[in-house]
């Protein structure tokens, strides 16, 4: 269990909810880190994404979570940031070397003398 107290909760509804809360955020917090961790991150995100669903009997966010789940949530838009980044980065290099020309048949000389 994290820092944050189920006590306020005082039906077991109620805490059944805050635990199954605690359950997906933590799920999610793990993803991220392998994310972040992978040294593949297309294969670490790809695996992450499909493996994760959210409990369809998961009732509303409790108040002692909020900011734990904002926090989460803030991760997840930087590493999003930075998928998108390294993205568009691999897409200039494909770019580059589509347009170096391939080898030819003819003979190539470079004048080093002027």
């Amino acid at each position: 269990m994290s820092a944050e107290s189920a006590e306020p909760y005082r039906t077991p509804a109620e805490l059944e909810n805050f635990m199954l809360w605690e359950t997906v955020l933590t799920q999610l917090e793990d993803n991220l880190e392998s994310f972040l961790e992978g040294q593949s991150l297309t294969e670490q995100a790809r695996e992450a994404a499909a493996d994760w669903e959210p409990p369809a009997e998961l009732g509303p966010l409790p108040e002692a979570l909020i900011t734990r789940a904002r926090l989460l949530s803030k991760a997840q838009s930087r590493a999003y940031a930075q998928l998108r980044n390294e993205s568009r980065t691999n897409r200039k290099q494909s770019m580059l070397i589509r347009s170096v020309p391939g080898p030819t048949s003819s003979a190539v000389y470079l004048e080093v003398d002027g």
